[in-house]
């Protein structure tokens, strides 16, 4: 059961937090410089997305499952404020989707519309600073917490480490689900926990983080009302040029003793190979979030093993080669994936290239056999990618689907300071057909340093 967001409950909370913010900037700025004379920057997007989707057979009474949805966000972070560097940061964003979507946890097709105050903080940064604090709106990765508010304060022991604890609440207008109403589930949203951080940035060849955090939260689109008490890991290191290794992991140890998620991958780069190695555990949560329709099977944790090769063997011809074996906990199902491709680099012009993979996959509750090719170009103002899918599907029921997905996509640079991109997408299988549209601008002012702009073909590809 959904339900939409009502308007004035949101404004209520985001004029709480504003004037929250407003008190900590007066109270923290003191004696500092006017606000007019700091380095500021900022970035404003505003973007559309519409999908028509029509089922060939009605699911669950419904012969289509459109959606439209607006979006939009404001950024301004002023930096720079007192001998400190003090900052004020902001980030603001608005989505309005007049369909709803249908699909496992939402089943009535309703609007929804949910302004959100993601970020609105007072900040002295731990760059500058022994001690360091936040105060207000604000994310903190180095302890897996999406949104806070409260505040964070911290000690740099030296250089590279820094030991920091926080406290508040979750946001529930952030952390639930768009089309859920926040005021409805009775949760516990508070947070508190430490952290301790190690950074060191010694150049492409060695760098270091490693991040380690204890604390207690809600979980991110909340599926259950219970405070996780949890240990968060995350780190990644470099070892020369040629290896990269990174890890996370976040334990549980209440309400239940459970390895919720946990990674580890290596790449290995050299002029003639690049490998990567991983093994990843995702939890019931996970699978349940991802999880379509057509998917009957029961949420379960996931185990997955990993290995992609790329071999290039003339300078504009390249093969990779990917393995994967995946096991579900809840009933020992298991997936395995092969595929080979070929890439082509420079192929009709010099920043464009083609890539085609061939793969099998057992898939669970199905034999897949898949076939992808793509082309992409870039240059100066504007970059182009065409793709398109092909798979076929055979269930252990007896039923068969082909799926065929064909996209276009594009970037384009109007001037450095203003950007945005355009896709089109078509989908049809044996179930439904689908279109899709989206577009976005986006345009960033004040002092930061801008992206480059790709014109030639990478080093090494992803597919």
């Amino acid at each position: 059961m959904k339900y939409y967001l009502r308007l004035h409950d949101v404004r209520r909370d985001a004029a709480r937090i504003a004037s929250f913010s407003l008190i900590l900037l007066v109270l923290g700025l003191g004696s500092a410089s006017p606000i007019d004379a700091a380095t500021t920057r900022g970035q404003v997007r505003l973007g559309g997305y519409t999908r028509i989707v029509t089922f060939k057979d009605k699911l669950q009474g419904e012969e289509n499952n459109d959606e439209a949805v607006l979006s939009g966000q404001f950024s301004l972070d002023a930096l720079e404020l007192n001998d400190s560097n003090d900052q004020v940061v902001l980030d603001f964003r608005d989505k309005w989707d007049s369909y709803g979507k249908l699909e496992r946890q939402n089943l009535r097709l309703s609007s929804y519309n949910r302004i959100q105050m993601r970020t609105l903080a007072y900040r002295r940064p731990w760059e500058t600073n022994r001690f360091y604090f936040t105060l207000g709106r604000f994310a903190l990765a180095e302890a897996n917490v999406l949104s806070n508010d409260g505040a964070d304060a911290g000690y740099r022991l030296s250089r590279s480490f820094r030991l920091g604890v926080f406290g508040g609440q979750g946001p529930k207008d952030i952390l639930m689900p768009l089309y859920v109403d926040p005021k409805e589930p009775a949760i516990n949203n508070l947070q508190a926990g430490s952290y301790l951080t190690y950074e060191n940035k010694g150049g492409v060849e060695d760098s270091s983080y490693l991040t380690q955090a204890v604390g207690q939260g809600p979980t991110y689109d909340i599926t259950d009302k219970a405070n996780h008490a949890y240990y968060f890991q995350q780190g990644m290191w470099t070892f020369t040029n040629a290896h990269r290794l990174a890890t996370t992991a976040l334990y549980d140890f209440k309400p239940t003793s459970v390895l919720r998620r946990a990674s580890i991958s290596h790449i290995f780069t050299s002029e003639k190979y690049r490998t990567h190695l991983y093994l990843q555990q995702t939890n019931t949560e996970d699978y349940f979030l991802k999880q379509t329709i057509e998917d009957t099977l029961k949420p379960s944790p996931v185990q997955t093993l990993g290995f992609e090769l790329r071999q290039r063997l003339l300078q504009n011809l390249s093969f990779d080669y990917s393995l994967l074996f995946g096991k579900r906990t809840e009933d020992g199902l298991t997936q395995k994936e092969l595929a080979f491709g070929i890439l082509l680099p420079r192929l009709i012009f010099d920043a464009s290239s083609l890539r085609t993979q061939f793969g099998v996959r057992n898939n669970f509750q199905s034999k897949d056999n898949f076939v992808r090719i793509s082309y992409d170009y870039w240059a100066r103002y504007i970059g182009l990618g065409l793709s398109h899918l092909i798979v076929k599907e055979d269930y252990e029921s007896g039923l068969k689907n082909q799926r065929q997905i064909s996209t276009i996509d594009s970037s384009f640079f109007l001037s450095e300071d203003l950007r945005g991109t355009l896709a089109y997408q078509i989908e049809s299988d044996d179930k439904a057909s689908a279109k899709a549209l989206f577009v976005m601008i986006g345009y960033r002012f004040g002092e930061a340093s801008v992206s480059p702009v790709r014109t030639k073909t990478p080093r090494f590809e992803s597919m």
